[in-house]
């Protein structure tokens, strides 16, 4: 496997063909008043800071976990990646202004050959350095220095585009440069929006839904496991942390446990080795599941309010046959302060499994699952209804 050295070299060796990049095209803009190329010499310039950044942040990423980053530091590097994506975004805005304020000035650049190769040039370049940045990034799986791969084949266009509208200058299409540099902003804009996107998604730890359904797939086929309850991931393409709730019969073991979650996390990490990190978490099985569901006092209307009056609390087997039903108070009931705390509270004293709910705030959610209590939202008139759906409601099973 590539070293992350090579990744940190990738980006040193883009940043310094950047500059220089951003200074020839930047001369040769200036000298002919080309507002095109001289965005496309910003462009350039912003990918030297881009470099910046992204070497910064793989360096950073690379440091292990201590006791204040105990997941490690792989974050850093979508850091990286979103300061880049906003850096792209400004300097787009700001060529698209200039772009307007050279048409409505009916300002045009003189037409100059060594203008013309500058933006060949650097369009060829471009090609090459976004193949060996994409290659590297691909071989340490730096989604940073991909990323920024990709914004070098974005450059090629950009400096292509140049070239084509010094060609439509000479043809006597005068606004073809400031044409050519609104259209290379507008490029610009997207890459850096998209990088912002999947940066983003790393930082608020989005769901790989690919990715969990295969490691649900394997911790399935695991002896001692009866049932996956959650696959849940959060890092980089490189370095990943996977938590996996699952259930075992009840009476397992602490020593037959204890060589499930080794099985787990063997299985994992040979098959992705990118995963840095497995944390099991095991429960047993319940032979029984009780649901909660806010009713009228006399457990016929749904009422679908989490701070319901009332709460008809509904006992099942396993095939989700009722076994027992009643109607609790809900000795918290308009109270102002704490009362989802209060009301999750209560229902865990009434060892409820599953809250079924059509309106529930942030704050009720939050302290329900702190408490191990699934939530599952619905709509509804009446409790029975909610009952006839319970296996429609994949959360059950």
């Amino acid at each position: 496997m590539v070293e992350m050295g090579s990744a940190v070299k990738a980006s040193k060796i883009s940043a310094i063909s950047n500059l220089l990049l951003a200074i020839f095209k930047g001369i040769a803009g200036i000298a002919v008043g080309s507002t095109a190329l001289i965005a496309d010499s910003i462009h350039s310039l912003v990918d030297v800071f881009g470099s910046i950044l992204v070497w910064i942040g793989i360096k950073i990423a690379e440091k292990p976990a201590d006791k204040s980053h105990p997941y490690g530091h792989f974050k850093a590097e979508s850091l990286a990646e979103m300061a880049v994506g906003a850096i792209i975004i400004s300097s787009s805005v700001l060529i698209i202004y200039e772009a307007v304020k050279e048409l409505t000035n009916l300002l045009s650049p003189s037409f100059e050959y060594y203008a013309l190769l500058v933006a060949l040039f650097s369009a060829f370049f471009n090609e090459v350095l976004a193949r060996y940045k994409i290659s590297v990034g691909k071989a340490t799986k730096s989604s940073a220095l991909i990323a920024e791969g990709k914004h070098s084949r974005v450059d090629v266009l950009a400096s292509f585009s140049v070239f084509l509208g010094f060609i439509f200058v000479k043809l006597g299409y005068w606004w073809a440069d400031g044409v050519v540099a609104i259209v290379i902003s507008v490029i610009i804009f997207q890459i850096g929006a998209k990088i912002m996107k999947n940066s983003i998604d790393v930082l608020m730890d989005r769901v790989d839904e690919e990715l969990s359904l295969q490691i649900s797939e394997i911790v399935k086929n695991i002896e001692g496991v009866e049932k996956v309850e959650l696959i849940a991931s959060r890092g980089t393409w490189r370095s990943k942390i996977i938590e996996v709730h699952f259930s075992v019969k009840p009476g397992t073991s602490s020593e037959l446990i204890d060589l499930i979650q080794k099985d787990i996390e063997r299985a994992i990490k040979s098959r992705f080795p990118e995963v840095v990190l497995v944390v099991p978490v095991v429960k047993f099985l319940r032979e029984k599941l009780i649901i909660a569901i806010p009713s009228d006092v006399e457990g016929k209307k749904y009422t679908r309010d989490f701070n319901s009056q009332y709460y008809t609390i509904v006992e099942l087997n396993e095939d989700l046959e009722i076994l027992s039903k009643k109607v609790i108070e809900n000795l918290h009931f308009g109270v102002e302060k704490r009362k989802g705390l209060l009301v999750a509270e209560l229902l865990e004293k009434n060892k409820v499994d599953v809250v079924i709910a059509g309106k529930i705030g942030e704050g009720g959610k939050a302290h329900l699952r702190s408490k191990g209590i699934k939530i599952v939202e619905a709509d509804g008139n009446t409790v029975d209804e909610i009952l006839s759906r319970l296996k429609d409601l994949i959360i059950l099973h």
